[in-house]
């Protein structure tokens, strides 16, 4: 079955029309923990345990609902410090970013994309502290291996 463009777009708009309500939702439920997400790159770790704590009583399919919350935060922070806007890829269905939300234009790689809700998804699977700013990091200034040295001679 052949995606819908349209329909897939739509669904883009939708998820950039309800952003701020539902980050403002999340800050919120920060605060009510005594968790302070002010937009702040120190932030990343907080929204880390906050995650931890929201998510732990939660269902698996409860758990990928709140994690698109925390990526629309993670997505607009990154937004705010390094530039970049929201995007929906579907020009390569082969491509692992295909109609997921991402962030582009954030980094010195211009067609470099940042998966918040991967971001999210990876940190709960395996959650180490700092993960998530350190992706954010590689995500913005990635370094380019130098793999010369592997290449063998004929």
């Amino acid at each position: 079955m052949a995606l819908d463009l349209g329909k897939a777009r739509e669904v883009f708009d939708d998820f950039l029309m309800i952003m701020d309500d539902q980050i403002e939702w999340l800050v919120d439920q920060g605060h009510s923990r005594g968790i302070d997400l002010d937009g702040s790159l120190e932030s990343l770790d907080r929204l880390e345990f906050l995650y931890a704590l929201m998510s732990a009583a939660m269902s698996e399919d409860e758990q990928g609902a709140l994690r698109v919350v925390f990526a629309r935060y993670l997505g607009d922070l990154v937004c705010q410090h390094h530039g970049g806007k929201w995007t929906l890829p579907l020009d390569d269905p082969k491509d692992i970013n295909f109609n997921m939300p991402v962030i582009v234009g954030h980094s010195s790689c211009p067609w470099l994309e940042f998966n918040p809700i991967h971001t999210m998804r990876g940190y709960s699977l395996r959650p180490k502290p700092g993960m998530i700013r350190s992706v954010v990091a590689h995500s913005v200034d990635p370094q380019v291996l130098d793999l010369s040295d592997l290449a063998e001679e004929d």
